[in-house]
């Protein structure tokens, strides 16, 4: 076999006197060989992986706008400062064809972008949606980038670390769609002098221009024979010679934006009428998208109007409902549950709505809309569906959420173990039932976001009982996942919404876990102070469960922040309850912290009898997350003492179960210690091994911890 590696030498190596010759230039990987049994894989990092091409498709139908796409044309080839991004703004008014330009010219130059391109619709403009924030975009490019879900970050700065990390010396072109402003833009640039991004937004990005020298291009509407022109496209220009009239009168009322002409041109052609009867229908409707009216002449809403009247009764009722919700966009079973029909049910309704174009199949099972469809949509569910009907539709989405990450969670937290049983609200839906943990990780991994927005929406309409509930579902999640900053904005209107409805027993519970969320994030003060907060509603509440989790908590923080003698009656308390109740959870929780107290102490007798007394305790209720906790505190205890021996073995222990249970965060933490541990005692191989899967892990949830363990890598010996 001829291996060439493209550096210029090959290797050769002759097997049965099989001989193999290159005779022109190599470059990449080559192989030749006299024969081949089963299959042929090659690995080698990202060589091998596609580059993203994100691109929408370009239209047909586009008036070239030569000027623009000249000098657009032109900026790739201008000077470029090291360290700083090229880049263009887009600006003009909504359906002023910056999207249809930019993705065109795209098309056009992509070759000279090899590492790919990226696009996401920033949703800055919609009149339901909230924005997309630079955090979920980051995490849509980091996927896109070949990163696994759960090894994105959660935080926005470590998103944005890395992405311009793995896009650093990549000639990528990024496309940024309907951004809003110049903060929504700047965590998601690369600073990578051979990318170019491109930025299309509804507003002037002066700020952009200002500070990163970005090239700004205004995209005006088009003139009476660019509309024309367009209009020929779909049309032919026999058509358009018939009725010069009628195209002049459809021309004004559509204002030079290319969205309303490209809806007039498919009305024609669909239903073969003369344009003058488009005209007459478009003069009679009523202006009802004020956002894109121009002088007050455009009609788009008339246009769309053409379309949803074509609709039959179903089709129109589901358009008329998908503009409800306030998601980026909606999963099938979802969509039954909105609108109280079965899937099958809803295959034939669906189907005109995407063959109509008013809808959107963006992935297998996931329908979503153009934003100016959604805010008609939205408006004809305004004024064709009744408040009440309104106020129904949105439950039953909340009421799908909210009973499917409810079994989600009950399934992966180990059942009421934890002592919080919530009573879900009254509902026929029934939400989903998943086979395994990986399903139930996987539905909340692609829901998170529609979750967040269905929460906004229930704040919105007054369902107090959903504002609360629907993040607490999400708690083992955010805590599993290390979304600590997600965890802390949902449980911030979660408070808020169990304190208006006077339930003491949520509050208690939820300020709790709003103590965990910020230990998971490392803010000790912060965490104490919220599970100091709990210990009265807990006592209004009649929950000594709760009291118990919360005295631990107070207890923990003090043993964290050094507190050791203001942390023993809290934790010896807590103890003493979780015995007299043999309540096993808290007896875990408890007998942890006291022997996290005894270690600090230099008591490392009683503290191993203290945790393994909480691992027995967690192991007999199934608490392994509380068990990988306590058996990386073994291992940090031996550590300490000098027993290193006993401390691999736990630190090893610990990094198995929590890999098992997708505790990303603790596994990294127990391999890194696992490293550390392996190198002081003489194990160069065992050390590197351990740190480089920490390493692995880092990168993808905690860039700058991921930093420290490089050093910690490269100060290894190399024999």
């Amino acid at each position: 076999m001829l291996i060439s590696d493209g550096l210029g030498e090959s290797v050769v190596e002759r097997q049965h006197a099989v001989g193999n010759e290159v005779d022109a230039s190599v470059q990449g990987i080559v192989v030749q060989t006299g024969s081949i049994t089963g299959d042929v894989h090659f690995r080698g990092g990202t060589a091998g992986e596609a580059a993203p091409r994100q691109l929408p498709s370009a239209t047909p139908h586009f008036v070239n706008r030569l000027v623009e796409q000249d000098a657009l044309t032109t900026l790739l080839s201008g000077p470029r400062a090291e360290g700083a991004v090229l880049m263009s703004t887009i600006d003009g008014t909504a359906g002023v064809g910056k999207s249809t330009l930019a993705v065109n010219w795209a098309h056009r130059v992509r070759e000279r972008f090899p590492d790919g391109e990226l696009y996401v619709n920033l949703r800055g403009f919609d009149p339901v949606a909230e924005p997309m924030t630079p955090n979920e975009a980051l995490g849509f490019f980091l996927a896109a980038l070949g990163v696994a879900a759960d090894r994105i970050p959660a935080g926005d700065d470590a998103r944005a670390a890395m992405f311009r990390t793995l896009v650093h010396d990549k000639r990528m072109l990024v496309l940024l769609d309907n951004a809003r402003d110049a903060a929504q833009i700047r965590p998601l640039l690369p600073a990578a002098r051979d990318a170019l991004v491109l930025v299309a937004s509804r507003n002037r990005l002066d700020e952009l221009v200002v500070r990163e020298a970005a090239n700004r291009m205004s995209l005006d509407v088009l003139d009476d024979a660019e509309s024309r022109e367009l209009l020929a496209h779909y049309l032919g220009e026999d058509a358009l010679a018939g009725d010069p009239e009628a195209v002049g009168e459809l021309i004004r009322h559509c204002a030079g934006l290319p969205l309303a002409l490209g809806v007039v041109a498919v009305r024609a052609v669909e239903f073969d009428c003369p344009l003058s009867e488009l005209v007459e229908e478009l003069s009679g409707e009523r202006e009802r998208l004020d956002a894109l009216d121009s002088a007050g002449e455009t009609g788009v809403r008339a246009v769309f109007s053409w379309s949803y009247r074509s609709l039959s009764a179903e089709a129109a009722r589901l358009f008329r409902l998908m503009g409800l919700p306030t998601g980026a966009d909606i999963g099938a079973d979802a969509l039954a549950a909105l609108a109280d029909r079965t899937k099958r049910d809803l295959r034939r309704p669906l189907a005109e709505l995407l063959r109509a174009n008013l809808v959107e199949q963006h992935e297998r099972g996931r329908y979503r809309f153009h934003d100016l469809l959604r805010a008609y949509a939205a408006e004809c569910a305004a004024t064709d569906e009744r408040e009440s009907d309104r106020q129904d539709t949105v439950r039953r989405l909340l009421d799908f959420y909210l009973r499917t990450s409810a079994r989600a969670d009950y399934a992966r937290a180990g059942g009421d173990s934890r002592g919080f049983v919530v009573d879900l609200p009254d509902s026929s839906i029934e939400g989903l039932v998943f086979g395994t943990d990986a399903e139930a990780l996987a539905w909340w991994d692609a829901e998170r976001h529609n979750m967040r927005a269905a929460t906004l929406q229930a704040r919105s309409f007054g369902l107090n009982e959903y504002v609360w509930q629907l993040p607490r579902s999400l708690m083992f999640f955010f805590h599993l996942r290390g979304y600590a900053d997600d965890w802390i904005e949902a449980y911030t209107c979660a408070i808020e919404s169990a304190r208006f409805l006077g339930n003491d027993y949520a509050t208690a519970y939820l300020l709790f876990e709003m103590s965990v969320a910020h230990y998971d994030r490392g803010d000790v003060d912060s965490s104490e102070s919220y599970a100091a907060q709990s210990l009265p509603y807990f006592e209004a509440a009649g929950d000594t469960h709760g009291k118990t989790e919360a005295l631990i908590g107070v207890g923990v923080m003090r043993v964290e922040r050094g507190d050791l003698e203001d942390a023993v009656k809290p934790l010896e308390t807590a103890v003493s309850i979780g015995q007299e109740r043999r309540d096993l959870y808290t007896q875990g929780a408890s007998l942890n912290g006291l022997g996290l107290l005894k270690a600090k102490l230099g008591l490392f007798g009683a503290a191993h009898a203290h945790f393994e007394q909480a691992l027995r305790a967690y192991r007999e209720v199934g608490e392994n997350v509380g068990e990988g906790f306590v058996l990386h505190h073994i291992a940090d205890t031996h550590r300490t003492s000098g027993n290193l021996e006993a401390s691999i073995e736990a630190y090893r222990r610990a990094a198995e179960l929590r890999l098992e249970i997708d505790h990303r965060p603790g596994a990294a933490a127990s391999l890194r210690n696992l490293g550390n541990a392996r190198h002081e005692s003489g194990d160069l191989t065992g050390a590197r091994e351990a740190l480089q899967a920490a390493l692995g892990l880092y990168e993808e949830i905690d860039p700058d911890t991921a930093a420290a363990v490089l050093d910690e890598i490269e100060v290894l010996p190399t024999s």
